[in-house]
C-alpha cells in the first residue's frame, strides 16, 4: 500500500468512484482510501452508499461523500455537479456503465439497445469532459477508464456492448496521449470477467484494481491477467479479422440459452 500511495498522492486530495457499491468499483475506493484520498462514493442505492461512506471514514480515517445517482436519468451530470463541485477531485473512476448481455441481437429492444449505448458511451464522454476540464484547470489529475476486454475483439451474442467497449478504449487511448498535456494522466482498464455480486468466476478484484493503478502514467491502456492478455493479444493480432469473428462467434454461440 505504500507504494500505491506515493504513486498516486501526487494528484491530489479527493477521488470520485461511480459504481462504487460493488465489484471493481469498490475494490478502487477501498484502495485509493487505503492510499490516502478522500472519497466520493456514486452509485444508485443510497442505503449501501451510506454504509460504504461510514466504512471507509472508520476504516482509513478519510473524510467521504455518497452521492446518490442514476446515470441513466437526464439529469445525472446536474446531480453530480451539485455533489462535487465544491471537492476538489484529482482523481476519477469512470466504472458505472451498462451490464454486459449475451444473447441475440435481434432479441433485444430498441430501447434496451440505446440504454447500453447512451450509458457506455455518451454519459462516459460527458463525465470525463466534465472532470477533464477541471483537472486541466488545476494542471493535474488522474483518469481511468474501466472498460473490458470485450472492447478488444469483435463479440457474436454481446455485438452491442463489445461495440460500446470499443469505443471507451479508443477513446481513452487517445486521451491518453492528448490529456497529457495537461497534466492529466489517463488510463483504460480493460479487465475480464471479474467477480462480483453478478458474476462468481473470473479474477478478483484487487489484483485488477492493482494493475490499473500500476499501470496509471506509464501507459494508455492495460489488461489485467496474463490470460486475459493473451487472448486479446490472439483476437487482434495473430487472428485474420474474419477468423476472430468466427472464432468468438462460435465460442459465444455454444452459451445461448
Amino acid at each position: 500500500m505504500a507504494h500505491t500511495r506515493d504513486a498516486v498522492s501526487q494528484y491530489g486530495s479527493w477521488a470520485l468512484i461511480t459504481g462504487s457499491t460493488a465489484g471493481i468499483g469498490r475494490e478502487f475506493a477501498s484502495q485509493l482510501a487505503g492510499a490516502g484520498f478522500n472519497i466520493a462514493l456514486l452509485a444508485r442505492g443510497a442505503g449501501e452508499l451510506e454504509a460504504q461512506s461510514r466504512e471507509l471514514a472508520s476504516a482509513w480515517n478519510i473524510d467521504t461523500r455518497a452521492i446518490p445517482c442514476d446515470l441513466g436519468t437526464d439529469d445525472y451530470l446536474s446531480t453530480i455537479a451539485a455533489a462535487t463541485d465544491s471537492l476538489p477531485i484529482a482523481f476519477f473512476v469512470n466504472n458505472a456503465g451498462a451490464e454486459s448481455y449475451h444473447g441475440r441481437f435481434l432479441d433485444r429492444t430498441a430501447e434496451e439497445l440505446e440504454s447500453c449505448l447512451r450509458l457506455n458511451t455518451r454519459v462516459q464522454l460527458r463525465l470525463i469532459h466534465h472532470f477533464a476540464q477541471r483537472m486541466a484547470a488545476a494542471g493535474r489529475g488522474a483518469i481511468i477508464q474501466v472498460s473490458s476486454i470485450a472492447g478488444h475483439m469483435p463479440l457474436p451474442f454481446m455485438a452491442e456492448y463489445s461495440a460500446s467497449k470499443a469505443y471507451q478504449l479508443t477513446l481513452g487511448e487517445a486521451l491518453h496521449y492528448e490529456l497529457k498535456d495537461q497534466g492529466i494522466d489517463f488510463l483504460t482498464l480493460s479487465p475480464g470477467a471479474t467477480k462480483s455480486r453478478r458474476i462468481s468466476y473470473g479474477m478478483e478484484p484487487a489484483p485488477v484494481v492493482r494493475a490499473a493503478l500500476a499501470a496509471l502514467g506509464r501507459q494508455p491502456s492495460v489488461i489485467p491477467g496474463w490470460r486475459n492478455s493473451w487472448s486479446a493479444f490472439t483476437y487482434r493480432y495473430l487472428k485474420s479479422r474474419r477468423g476472430a469473428v468466427h472464432s468468438m462467434g462460435d465460442f459465444q454461440r455454444a452459451f445461448l440459452k
